[in-house]
């Protein structure tokens, strides 16, 4: 984006009026709580939200998003460092050993930005037997969403075997609605959150290098 000079009065006022929108002043309201909330987390020491002694592992995204420019990607400055200070809070926030930003999905009405970490905490037992217990098979990782930087983070659900074989015979453009209803031949068991979790792990699976012997 390029900035110009205002030439003429008229042009000055535009900008004053622009400042004044209270859409784009909550949107400036989020980015500074973005930019300085990590530092009140970190402060925290007390806060039950966090772990006592907890240390995680991401990387440098800013490093990342080079390397994914040399290769025609790019996501623009603002928004690399919105990612890194975003992906940062969420490690502080949900105890995560590893974390990191996988991509993003678009959907109908909003976009689908994902992170993907190893979480130690376990989820409620599943009645079903064939589930894979957290850290294992396609429940080796854990997947978080969310379709603005600038909000929290909401963890997907461990998927079940179910979902992973419908997931794998349907088609469906995703919406930005983890609550959304699918509609598809066969039924798949669960809502729009359940099938994003499902296709996640078909495409990390899909796409993991793993060295022969090992």
């Amino acid at each position: 984006m390029k900035i110009q000079d205002p030439k003429f009065d008229k042009e000055i006022q535009k900008i004053k009026d622009q400042e004044n929108d209270p859409v784009k002043a909550a949107w400036l309201q989020k980015s500074k709580n973005l930019l300085m909330e990590v530092v009140d987390i970190v402060n925290q020491k007390d806060s039950s939200l966090l772990s006592k002694n907890k240390t995680f592992t991401i990387p440098d995204f800013s490093e990342e998003a080079e390397m994914l420019e040399w290769a025609g990607i790019g996501f623009g400055e603002d928004e690399v460092y919105r990612i890194s200070k975003s992906i940062k809070r969420l490690a502080i926030m949900s105890g995560a050993d590893r974390l990191r930003l996988l991509g993003k999905i678009y959907g109908t009405t909003k976009d689908y930005w994902i992170a993907v970490g190893v979480l130690a905490q376990a989820e409620e037992k599943d009645e079903d037997p064939l589930v894979e217990k957290r850290g294992e098979g396609a429940n080796a990782m854990v997947f978080w969403v969310t379709d603005n930087l600038l909000n929290d983070w909401i963890q997907l659900p461990d998927v079940k075997p179910s979902q992973v074989q419908v997931a794998s015979m349907i088609k469906h453009v995703f919406t930005g609605n983890l609550n959304a209803t699918i509609d598809s031949c066969p039924p798949f068991p669960g809502k729009e959150r359940h099938l994003l979790r499902a296709q996640l792990a078909r495409i990390v699976h899909a796409t993991s290098i793993i060295p022969k012997g090992l």
